[in-house]
């Protein structure tokens, strides 16, 4: 799923190729080489909706979830590493990157087996991420943030968003901060190696 982390990422063409967005809480957030060196580090993922059947699926498998970013070798690249308790099992994934597309505000995730895509919605608040999803016209919304307890007022916004693409808030599912898997270090997690997946965080 998915920053969260990040947390779940959708299909790319049919984003490159969506409708702009026409309402006022999702704006696209702006993407530029000051802002991707502030969304460096930890996330956690906090909850999503989607009106994906698959997507909403993955969501209702994600207990929790938390990731880095971490500046890639090549400019406007990535990557990153996501640690998910999938119900009772712990899993860590670092096998996938991010390509950034700055003009659109756009983050292309491309794993081992599929690439999916995310545009950054513009937040009130530097310490939330929310990314807008969508996959065969089916659309999500996902939200991330430096801690893995947020405000009311960081709720309320996400909501607001979430209500701006005709979904309901009851089908908001969040995560249960409870139980996180264990809170290695940024360095000890992305050279942990144990089985990996490409779970989707929206």
């Amino acid at each position: 799923m998915a920053l969260a982390c990040i947390a779940a990422l959708l299909g790319l063409a049919p984003l490159l190729t969506a409708k702009p967005l026409d309402c006022e809480p999702l704006i696209p957030g702006t993407i530029d080489n000051a802002t991707l060196t502030k969304v460096l580090g930890k996330w956690f993922y906090i909850g999503a909706a989607s009106q994906h059947p698959e997507s909403h699926q993955e969501m209702e498998s994600i207990t929790n979830a938390y990731f880095f970013l971490y500046p890639g070798s090549q400019p406007d690249t990535l990557l990153i590493t996501e640690v998910l308790r999938l119900k009772d099992k712990c899993v860590v994934d670092n096998s996938s990157h991010i390509s950034v597309i700055q003009n659109t505000s756009m983050m292309i995730k491309k794993g081992a087996n599929k690439s999916a895509v995310a545009q950054v919605i513009k937040s009130s608040s530097e310490d939330t991420m929310t990314l807008y999803h969508v996959e065969a016209n089916h659309k999500g919304l996902s939200l991330s943030a430096r801690t893995p307890n947020v405000t009311m007022e960081q709720l309320e916004e996400f909501e607001t968003q979430v209500a701006c693409l005709g979904l309901k808030k009851e089908e908001i599912l969040y995560s249960n901060n409870k139980d996180l898997c264990p809170m290695e270090e940024e360095g000890e997690v992305k050279a942990h190696s144990v089985e990996v997946v490409e779970p989707s965080l929206a």
